[in-house]
């Protein structure tokens, strides 16, 4: 009697027991590749191996094992009693990283869904707070603490308001290091009395505090990043008696943008102009049509935000780009229907505008992209250091009587930052250069750690829009401390080590 096949389902049964491990999936009839998406063919033990080997599914296995590596779920740092479930945990986890508030896990819909894909019970918002938010936010800490290790690192501090009122003090660390880009993490968020010098500093202590619970390694500290405010030079100052090798520096980007500012107050036609034009078309939908039809291969006019830094300059870009674009849809518009409309027609017939457009755009183009580069916090110290010192020379070469009060400006602020100064010697000691007799106290291995030293408080500024982004209006009835176990988790979401 011939020897009988065995069935299909039967086949890729044993076909699943001998590639236990590998990516494959069935649903009995069928043997399906997660990684790849697509079937395999099943007929033979040789087809299933072919695909295993393939150079696609193995780029693919090389690229998943990469990913994987990235995901920290917070497992390792937690430890749970007998009572707790690491479902719970990690449903905790989930829901505050992506910020969604605990509350929907009261939703029928959520709960059905639980229930359906998951078969396990959804616990209470109650329970989720009470049990597991402060073990998830402490997981976090130890997370960041065993980042940092024994490694010098860098600090910025910097305070906002909040739509309640609050003032809140934001503190973010990271490890020098001369191998690699500094891994910023947000270790404190503090809600304070008052904005003065005493609370940055005690913000400033606390976290540190935070991070080495066994007394704060005054001599690991050996870089400060903050804004330019009286109250923080005053903090900073007061700081470098606890941290005597520690490195006061104010942000680059703010300094630049305090530039772009004084740009703004030197040209005040063409402030007038870019604030007026962008009412013309703002929830106006009859005016962008207008706009559209007799401008189709022109942008619509940009809603610049003068405290975002470089927004301004790149409206005036725009308009010394578009100018008479712009005035040929101004004069199909009824300059009777608003006030904004009439004052913009006027401004663009001005022939000292075109002149003053023209002025900006050929000599104050590359501050939005130097401000753009210096964002970046993941670049050698040389690099930013170059992209501030071209930029100085481009100001430079501007020619005329406003050119020179902008140039006065930008040698004034950077004159003012002596933090600046002394990054500027420990780039050039890098670079081979000789040794300063400031940088004298410091040893070899100190200065290599400046490496990659960032020279903007952008990454600060960034745990501010999740904060808010975080307490909206429907979420007020967050407490402080409650507030911290949330935000911690949620911006430290974003880091991969």
């Amino acid at each position: 009697m011939p020897k009988q096949g065995k069935c299909p389902r039967r086949r890729i049964e044993v076909l699943m027991k001998q590639f236990e491990g590998e990516s494959l999936t069935t649903d009995g009839v069928v043997l399906t590749c997660k990684l790849c998406e697509k079937v395999v063919n099943s007929e033979k033990k040789y087809f299933v191996q072919q695909h295993l080997n393939s150079n696609s599914h193995r780029e693919r296995k090389q690229r998943s094992a990469k990913e994987n590596q990235n995901i920290c779920l917070l497992s390792n740092f937690v430890k749970l009693s007998n009572k707790e479930s690491s479902f719970h945990m990690d449903l905790c986890q989930m829901l505050v990283e992506s910020n969604i508030p605990l509350y929907k896990v009261q939703d029928s819909s959520f709960r059905t869904f639980m229930q359906k894909y998951c078969k396990i019970p959804t616990p209470d918002h109650t329970k989720l707070r009470k049990t597991y938010l402060k073990k998830l936010y402490d997981a976090t800490v130890q997370r960041i603490r065993e980042a940092v290790g024994e490694k010098r690192i860098w600090v910025s501090v910097d305070e906002t308001t909040d739509v309640k009122g609050q003032y809140v003090v934001n503190t973010i660390v990271g490890a020098l290091s001369p191998e690699e880009p500094s891994t910023p993490w947000l270790i404190g968020s503090e809600i304070v009395e008052r904005t003065n010098h005493a609370s940055i500093a005690q913000a400033f202590c606390n976290s540190l505090s935070l991070l080495w619970p066994g007394g704060i390694k005054h001599d690991k500290v050996l870089l400060f990043v903050s804004d330019a405010a009286p109250y923080m030079k005053k903090a900073g100052a007061g700081l470098k008696v606890l941290f005597p090798k520690m490195i006061h520096l104010t942000c680059l980007a703010h300094a630049i943008h305090r530039v772009c500012e004084e740009i703004r107050v030197s040209f005040p036609e063409v402030d007038c102009l870019i604030a007026n034009v962008k009412k013309v078309f703002l929830k106006a939908p009859s005016r962008v049509r207008v706009f559209r039809e007799s401008a189709p291969d022109v942008a619509l006019p940009p809603e610049p935000i003068v405290t975002r830094w470089g927004t301004w300059i790149s409206a005036a870009m725009y308009y010394a780009a578009n100018l008479e674009d712009i005035k040929r849809v101004l004069e199909q518009l009824d300059g009777n229907e608003a006030a904004a409309i009439g004052k913009s027609q006027d401004l663009v017939s001005d022939p000292v505008l075109k002149c003053r457009l023209t002025f900006i755009a050929s000599n104050f183009a590359t501050l939005p992209d130097s401000i753009t580069k210096l964002e970046s916090t993941k670049q050698l110290l040389g690099t930013t250091i170059r992209v501030v010192e071209e930029l100085r020379q481009h100001i430079d070469s501007a020619k005329g009587p406003i050119a020179t009060s902008i140039q006065n400006k930008f040698q004034r602020v950077i004159r003012l930052n002596a933090g600046y100064d002394v990054l500027r010697k420990i780039q050039d000691t890098l670079q081979g250069g000789t040794l300063h007799a400031e940088l004298s106290e410091y040893s070899a291995s100190e200065l290599l750690d400046f490496k990659y030293a960032p020279i903007a408080s952008v990454d600060v500024e960034r745990s501010f829009s999740r904060y808010k982004a975080l307490l909206s209006d429907r979420r007020y009835s967050l407490t402080p401390e409650n507030l911290k176990y949330h935000i911690i988790p949620m911006c430290n979401a974003f880091v991969t080590e």
